[in-house]
Parts: C-alpha cells; sequence; structure tokens
C-alpha cells in the first residue's frame, strides 16, 4: 500500500468510530410527517365541548369577575366576564356583556372525542342581550354577538390549533314556552371549517343576569 493513500484511510476509519460512539446519532431520522388538522366533526364537536363548559355552568352563573369551571376529566377553564347593563328606550333593556374563556389542560370528552385544550392564548366573546318587553309574562330575551380566538388542542397522537371566528344568535323566553323553543346558533369559522353549529345546549337555560 503506498503512503499517499494511507491518509485517506485513516480519515474514513476515523469517521466511522465517531458514528459508531455517538450515542444521540439516531439510526434513521424520519422526515416531518405533515400536519394533521380536525375534521369538520371533530371541530363541531371542540366548539360545542369548550362552550357548553364556558358559558353554561348551573353551578358557577354568570356574573362580574373570574370564575373557575372545573373540566370533567381534569383541568379547568377560567371565565373573566364584564357586564354593563343599559336601558334602552321603548320596551327593550339589557346587557352586553364580555367573556374571556381561558382552558388550562381542560380535558374534555363530546360526541366521542376527548380533547385536551388549552387557551392559544383564549377565546374572547362579545354578547348583546335584550329583553322584550321587560317586566311581562311573554318577556323574549335576545342574544347577537361573536366568539373569536384560537384553542390549543390534543386529540389522541394529534395536536395543533384551532382558530374560532363567527357570530352568534339566539331567542329565548324567560320562562318556558312550549309554543316557542329556545334557539341559539353559532354560524363562522371552526379549525378552517366554515360551520353553523345550535348552540341551545350551551346558551340555555340562560345564566346570565337579564
Amino acid at each position: 500500500m503506498s503512503a499517499r493513500a494511507m491518509p485517506a484511510i485513516i480519515l474514513t476509519l476515523a469517521l466511522m468510530a465517531a458514528c459508531e460512539e455517538d450515542p444521540v446519532a439516531p439510526d434513521y431520522q424520519p422526515a416531518d410527517e405533515p400536519v394533521q388538522e380536525l375534521t369538520q366533526d371533530e371541530s363541531v364537536a371542540l366548539f360545542r365541548g369548550i362552550t357548553r363548559l364556558s358559558l353554561n355552568d348551573e353551578d358557577n352563573p354568570i356574573h362580574p369577575g373570574s370564575v373557575v369551571v372545573q373540566c370533567p376529566q381534569g383541568g379547568q377553564v377560567e371565565v373573566i366576564e364584564t357586564i354593563d347593563e343599559f336601558q334602552a328606550q321603548g320596551d327593550q333593556e339589557g346587557t352586553d356583556m364580555s367573556l374571556t374563556i381561558v382552558p388550562t389542560a381542560c380535558r374534555m370528552r363530546n360526541q366521542g372525542y376527548v380533547f385536551v385544550v388549552d387557551g392559544d392564548p383564549h377565546l374572547r366573546s362579545q354578547l348583546h342581550f335584550e329583553t322584550v318587553p321587560p317586566g311581562s309574562s311573554t318577556e323574549v330575551v335576545r342574544i347577537q354577538g361573536s366568539i373569536t380566538g384560537t384553542l390549543g388542542w390534543k386529540l389522541n397522537l394529534r395536536a395543533g390549533s384551532c382558530r374560532i371566528d363567527g357570530l352568534i344568535e339566539a331567542t329565548a323566553s324567560v320562562l318556558p314556552d312550549p309554543d316557542n323553543p329556545d334557539t341559539g346558533f353559532f354560524a363562522g369559522s371552526v379549525c378552517g371549517h366554515e360551520v353553523k353549529i345550535d348552540m341551545s345546549e350551551s346558551l340555555m337555560p340562560l345564566n346570565f343576569p337579564i
């Protein structure tokens, strides 16, 4: 073997030894997997679960300040509320409400899916209530508003973020009225899907100071 070939052989052997002795070098580095988004059914389940927890908690009715709601399977949701009452002219009176919804490791099951939800950083809801006509036995509450913000989610082995942006419209009788059932809908974007979601179970019974 010529002296000219020796340095190249020594360098090759040294590189091979270094690779074998490196304990953190993986044998195989898989390619990054594409981000897996939520399906429309999963997105609706996530939305319904977090709004039902945040907006309709019988043990902690809505009032100004901060309320912490315990999630059914661990974690919590903090709901920070501000309320402004007003007296409109004529036969209308009502309330403007702002809610900041901050889940932390909130584990919940909805429609067969088990999510772990965090605020990214939070959801924000602006709601406007009007009672027409006030003081009568046929009072009807009309609700208009919005929900916007981003949630972080985990579902099985997947994880990601979900942007929510849409409008709320609802109508409810102050007293039970079988001839005029309560209605409530959210229409907008949830996790990239355009949806219209029934929110009757989230908004009613009304735990709001109307």
